[in-house]
């Protein structure tokens, strides 16, 4: 009996020391969880937005014989153009397609960077719209593009462009609600677009 006794106390107490050990491993991983990193070491954030309403994009699309601006606007706007940082003056191709630049301030470019830092997440669900980028994003590190993100506040799609971080855990409702609140302020926050 006393063997019995003996066998169920140093179970227990093993257990102890075990879920003791986890705790600490949990806690070791939240401080982890507050060195996440933003995907992009950057000195200067710039904010472009479109003004292109669903009919003006169908109209667009439905068009046959585009001309190569308005090649480049379906690419920019629905595509993957770019797919890696521009050697041209990516800023210049944006203002020529019409997107206007936003003025943000210091405290706005750091809200920003936050969103697009690092993520100890599950991978958020896939979209199932066409993406429709009128929100692009340019990080520089001393004057110079180092990563560029188009997003799409309809569906949640997004297309990040020089990170050297993963960048799949990125995406998720309340960030991009976040993002377009700090850069939509003047404009409608609901759910349609633009």
């Amino acid at each position: 009996m006393i063997k019995y006794i003996f066998t169920v106390i140093v179970i227990l107490a093993l257990s102890l020391s075990c879920n003791n050990s986890k705790k600490s491993n949990i806690e070791n991983e939240k401080v982890v969880k507050k060195e996440l990193k933003p995907f992009f070491d950057s000195d200067q954030i710039e904010h472009y937005y479109l003004n292109f309403s669903e009919d003006d994009f169908f109209i667009l699309m439905k068009k046959e014989n585009k001309t190569e601006k308005e090649l480049q606007l379906s690419d920019l706007f629905s595509g993957y153009y770019p797919d890696s940082i521009p050697k041209e003056d990516f800023e210049k191709i944006l203002l020529r397609q019409n997107y206007k630049k936003s003025k943000l301030n210091i405290r706005e470019q750091k809200k920003i960077e936050s969103v697009f830092s690092e993520k100890d997440l599950p991978i958020p669900d896939a979209a199932a719209c066409i993406a429709e980028y009128r929100d692009i994003f340019i990080f520089k590190k001393r004057g110079r593009i180092i990563g560029i993100s188009k997003i799409c506040f309809v569906c949640n799609r997004f297309q990040i462009i020089g990170s050297k971080i993963d960048v799949s855990i990125f995406g998720f409702p309340d960030e991009l609600d976040k993002l377009k609140s700090i850069v939509r302020k003047d404009k409608k926050l609901s759910g349609s677009e633009p």
